[in-house]
């Protein structure tokens, strides 16, 4: 029947129609995120427990005893680096001691490292990894003058928590934040809570360290000589033998060397010879109390050699 397809056709083209001009709602907005009322808190490692009525300091408690020096001049040798060069470092730990051996806290099976030099006589410290200059890495960890305290402080807590038998903490690199003092009145509020010394390996000039230190009352001394900014063993020598001549001025020397292989040659061979040549050997801690008590006229800083080189660390 053409009138009923023509009804047809209509009723088709007004559906099209109504299809085609249909308003379809727009799809919902993603909610908004709300923002948080209150920045979270970072998560602080443990601060130190009280020490017990009575009980020493750390720095006293885990000391290793030093031989007398009967008068003789004393030599402190520090050893940094100590963990991340494990042949290196195992060749530190069989020197002949009492050394004070400085472990950075990123190097691995550093418990199992830390025992086997503990076994063998030698003191034990931290060697803190904080800012440098330039590009210079100090590695995971590091404490830096742009982060937040609450950051630098549960790094340097989660630090010290890996070397317990600790006396002292030295800085590793550090030419930016030995310079802080926020920093490193952050670093001495710490070590006075635990009980702990400091050695401001000075890796720049002027750094704050020992001052900061003094003001809060940790225990402290500054180190007189790198002996392996220069790698060669005829320059290796004559720094020791400058450490050597500070020594008997001034009593005791304290130096710096590292896990390196030719610093490892030279003190091999060297180390045997200490007693021989006039001097006893002395763990830092002995050479902290002896400078607290009789402090020297300089301040008991003892006499600073000059860097020669920027690479020290």
């Amino acid at each position: 029947d053409p009138a009923r397809g023509g009804t047809r056709a209509v009723s088709q083209w007004w559906c099209w129609l109504f299809a085609t001009c249909a308003v379809v709602p727009p799809a919902a907005a993603p909610p908004v995120p709300v923002p948080p009322t209150t920045a979270p808190v970072p998560v602080l490692a443990s601060p130190p427990p009280p020490a017990r009525q009575g009980q020493p300091p750390a720095w006293r408690r885990f000391a290793v005893p030093a031989p007398p020096s009967d008068g003789r001049p004393t030599l402190s040798l520090v050893i940094d680096d100590m963990g991340v060069n494990t042949g290196q470092s195992a060749r530190a730990v069989a020197l002949p001691g009492p050394l004070t051996l400085s472990w950075l806290p990123y190097a691995p099976h550093l418990a199992e490292q830390i025992a086997a030099g503990t076994a063998r006589g030698h003191e034990t410290m931290l060697h803190m990894p904080m800012e440098a200059l330039g590009r210079a890495d100090p590695g995971p960890g590091a404490l830096r003058t742009w982060l937040p305290p609450a950051t630098n402080l549960a790094s340097l807590r989660a630090a010290l928590d890996l070397v317990p038998n600790a006396v002292a903490l030295n800085q590793h690199e550090a030419s930016v934040a030995s310079l802080s003092v926020p920093l490193m009145d952050l670093v001495m509020d710490e070590l006075h809570a635990r009980g702990l010394a400091f050695l401001d390996s000075l890796t720049i000039p002027h750094s704050v360290g020992f001052a900061r230190a003094e003001a809060r009352g940790v225990p402290a001394i500054a180190r007189d000589v790198f002996i392996d900014n220069d790698p060669a063993p005829a320059a290796i020598l004559a720094r020791l033998a400058e450490a050597e001549a500070l020594a008997r001025r001034g009593g005791h020397a304290v130096a710096i060397g590292h896990a390196r292989p030719a610093t490892m040659d030279v003190l091999e061979q060297y180390l045997p010879t200490l007693a021989a040549r006039g001097f006893v050997q002395w763990p830092l801690s002995a050479a902290i109390a002896a400078r607290l008590q009789a402090p020297a006229a300089d301040g008991g800083q003892g006499t600073i050699a000059p860097l020669r080189a920027s690479g020290a660390e």
